[in-house]
């Protein structure tokens, strides 16, 4: 429960510092609505998978999953106004309320830009980099051994099989020595990954 807590604190200390400094009526409501949704999505991505049917409690982790997304830079864009703005109400004070509706304004509208931007990059399938390491007295026989290293694929409510595929495809075109598998695999249970 103390996590909860925090998380509902945190959801109002945003609202409180970006709420009343945006401009008219729509533009509040909809932040409001937006944070109301975080707030309660959220835990769905945890408790979703609980029980009932498989499809819907996918999508309430997807959808619990994207809000925490999208509340991470709000969390952050919120703190570095709240210290930015009063050195920049100090440097132009005859614009101090422009300033404050404008940063009020910028803090959801990045917060949106890095969300979309994140979601893209996720959906993609996993960049390839190739990385020499030049190892000194490395015996004849292991010179040009190649090693692939995954890392954090996090299959589960929002990571499927073709995603995975797509990974494995992408790795055997590789035709490595060796693979490494490193970092988070799995969100969720292993047992309930069979259909994934």
């Amino acid at each position: 429960m103390p996590v909860l807590l925090l998380w509902a604190l945190l959801h109002l200390w945003v609202g409180w510092r970006i709420v009343p400094a945006l401009p008219g009526v729509v533009v509040p409501a909809v932040v409001t609505a937006m944070l109301l949704a975080s707030l309660l999505l959220v835990p769905m991505a945890f408790w979703g998978r609980r029980g009932g049917d498989r499809r819907t409690a996918d999508r309430w982790s997807w959808a619990g999953m994207l809000a925490m997304g999208a509340f991470s830079p709000l969390i952050v864009l919120t703190l570095l106004r709240e210290l930015g703005l009063p050195l920049a109400r100090w440097a132009w004070p005859e614009a101090s309320g422009a300033l404050t509706t404008a940063s009020a304004t910028a803090v959801p509208l990045l917060s949106a830009a890095f969300v979309a931007w994140g979601v893209v990059g996720a959906r993609r399938t996993a960049a390839v980099r190739d990385v020499v390491v030049p190892i000194a007295g490395l015996p004849a026989a292991l010179q040009g051994f190649s090693i692939v290293q995954i890392s954090d694929i996090h299959v589960g409510p929002t990571i499927k099989r073709p995603y995975v595929q797509a990974i494995v495809d992408a790795v055997n075109r590789l035709q490595p020595d060796a693979v490494a598998i490193t970092g988070d695999q799995v969100d969720g249970r292993v047992q309930g990954l069979a259909e994934d």
